[in-house]
């Protein structure tokens, strides 16, 4: 089972982030594009519009909504990413000029599909999830399966190694006339980072398998990294695993352990760094 949602976690990310040598999907990278373009306009307060049904964000038609917008010379900035949980009466996106909203009100009605539970289409993060729910309740002294967590562990790294190589830069969708329409939620590193790793470092603060594990596993993402912002956020991740151990890890040849696989982890993110250009004055040593 765990293989199988690695699998559709690998799939997931195919299908929703492309890779940095190919064209895009209407991505820019960070696209200067858009600040030139729509930030100006963006200043200005637009239209909010609100979400007609609760449910969990299950599928949004990009296409569409950008059609919309052309037709409307209207940007249409987007408040949720798939798998959010939408409440009706809460903001769902906002329109520039706000007397565009009106009329893009119901397109972004019909391009947002909500449903009773989420799913993996244009979700990856739910995948994520799955694997970290099967690993916690692996490590919950119920059932005690620390053989368990740490295959979940693994898989996790696989599928941030790959993502790691992915752009997931904010999307900016352009329509026929070449301006910015349609603007999505960030698909944050960071994020999708934390919400691998945070419960099941909270879960594991105590068992040095798993503290070993999810340094390793950090490393190994590390070596997939496209640049120092990600492994800044490996690092920090890195971190906080070290510190609940130096507070619950009693046996000093574990903690030991621990801490080279730590230092370890600081080496190759420095050697990594070192190839791109000097280190960043964000870059910290072990914390004692």
């Amino acid at each position: 089972m765990i293989a199988g949602i690695a699998r559709d976690l690998d799939r997931a990310i195919c299908a929703e982030f492309p890779e940095r040598a190919e064209a895009s999907r209407g991505h820019d990278d960070v696209a200067p594009a858009f600040t030139d373009e729509a930030t100006e306009g963006l200043e200005r307060p637009g239209a909010v519009v609100a979400a007609r049904h609760s449910g969990y964000l299950q599928f949004v038609g990009y296409a569409q909504l950008v059609e919309i917008a052309e037709s409307s010379d209207a940007i249409i900035r987007l408040a949720h990413r798939p798998g959010h949980f939408v409440v009706a009466h809460r903001p769902l996106a906002t329109v520039w000029p706000p007397e565009a909203a009106g009329r893009v009100a119901a397109a972004l009605d019909k391009g947002h599909v909500t449903g009773p539970h989420r799913t993996l289409t244009q979700d990856p993060v739910f995948a994520i999830d799955q694997l970290v729910e099967i690993a916690i309740r692996a490590l919950s002294p119920a059932v005690n399966d620390t053989f368990t967590a740490l295959t979940c562990i693994d898989w996790l790294s696989a599928g941030l190694s790959e993502i790691s190589s992915r752009i997931l830069e904010e999307g900016v969708y352009r329509g026929r006339s070449g301006k910015v329409r349609l603007i999505e939620f960030d698909p944050s590193y960071a994020r999708m980072v934390n919400r691998a790793f945070d419960k099941v470092r909270q879960a594991g603060r105590a068992m040095p398998a798993v503290i070993i594990r999810m340094i390793d596993a950090l490393e190994h993402v590390a070596e997939n990294t496209t640049n120092g912002q990600q492994r800044q956020v490996l690092l920090r991740q890195a971190e906080m695993i070290l510190r609940a151990a130096e507070e619950e890890v009693q046996e000093p040849l574990d903690l030991a352990d621990i801490r080279a696989r730590y230092d370890r982890l600081v080496e190759t993110s420095g050697a990594l760094d070192a190839n791109e250009g000097p280190r960043s004055a964000g870059d910290r040593p072990r914390p004692s």
